[in-house]
């Protein structure tokens, strides 16, 4: 479960090892699933926007507006399901079938013949439908004080709300529904300095682009930074094991440690076996770090031991759904 471990020594009394884990997605699908559809529902209305950014757009722009906003959507999705590790996530089949209806009125969601249809007709497991979308598009300026030309502030503001929803054949209401609200803030102007242009096209792209990789983190497990401390000084023994990590020799590193948990110093013991833990961490044994962190934290309740002993509980309370999903 780990991958690309990379080691940073610094001067005090910390290194910093950097790797990535696996986290579980938050909503777990059944084993029988294997292929997904992902369905585009949602409605091409001008109900989708504010009624001031819906001024003046013909149905000409509402097509191409709607389509960046589609097409950056999916583009997001589908790139987390391209990295996960859930391999028949990987490939989804694609179908749309817009809503008549509008964002204004009642949303009616796909009944159980509807669900069974798709799937028998795409030859898919589970459907992911994307019900609905808008935006708002605002921008803001501020000036500087007593002035009403010089612009001190300048940004865009684009908030978004998706409204996904995850079908089952066989079932009588949808498995799952999820409704992403998000907004980003593009600057352009700070502090009376030009920092960045930004075209509405590539503003909305990105906004629309980032959301559906949110959904897909949603749906998958995936890979993610996270960093550990490893404890080098000020004991000799100490800077001696971090210069075996410096050096990759982490079996004679974990020796030194090993020798250092029979001495008369408390805190040098619980460095030790925080150390110890991290080294089993690596090894991606969660159960033994844990169980050396408990010692480490008997002999010395160290902040940084603490604050990865939360972290590390979190880990092994997610493992065994991250073992269900990784199928």
């Amino acid at each position: 479960m780990l991958s690309g471990l990379l080691f940073h020594g610094c001067a005090g009394i910390y290194s910093v090892v950097e790797f990535e884990v696996l986290e579980p997605a938050t909503v777990s699908l059944p084993e029988s699933v294997k292929q997904l559809i992902i369905l585009n529902r949602a409605p091409i209305t001008m109900d989708a926007f504010e009624k001031e950014d819906a001024k003046g757009l013909t149905p000409e722009q509402l097509i191409i507006l709607d389509t960046l906003i589609i097409n950056n959507l999916n583009r997001g999705l589908f790139g987390v399901l391209q990295q996960s590790p859930i391999e028949e996530f990987r490939y989804p089949f694609w179908k749309s079938q817009r809503r008549s209806d509008t964002t204004a009125l009642d949303d009616l969601v796909l009944t159980r013949r509807e669900v069974a249809a798709i799937c028998e007709e795409m030859e898919g497991d589970a459907i992911l439908s994307l019900e609905s979308y808008s935006l708002d598009y605002e921008r803001v300026v501020e000036y500087f004080s007593g002035s009403i030309a010089e612009v001190r502030t300048r940004y865009y503001e684009i908030s978004s709300k998706i409204w996904w929803t995850i079908y089952l054949p066989g079932n009588p209401r949808p498995f799952d529904t999820y409704i992403l609200s998000d907004t980003l803030f593009f600057t352009e102007v700070l502090d009376g300095q030009v920092v960045n242009y930004h075209p509405t096209a590539r503003m909305l792209k990105e906004a629309f682009y980032t959301s559906g990789r949110r959904y897909g983190r949603y749906l998958v497990p995936i890979w993610v930074h996270t960093t550990r401390s490893l404890y080098r000084g000020r004991e000799d023994s100490l800077k001696m094991a971090a210069r075996q990590t410096d050096l990759g020799d982490w079996e004679r590193a974990y020796e030194i440690w090993e020798d250092l948990t029979a001495s008369k110093d408390s805190t040098a013991v619980a460095k030790a076996y925080h150390n110890m833990a991290i080294y089993y961490e690596l090894e991606d044994n969660l159960d033994s770090a844990g169980y050396l962190l408990n010692m480490a934290i008997q002999y010395d309740s160290l902040d940084a031991t603490c604050a990865y002993q939360e972290e590390l509980d979190i880990r092994i309370l997610n493992r065994s759904e991250l073992y269900q999903q990784v199928r």
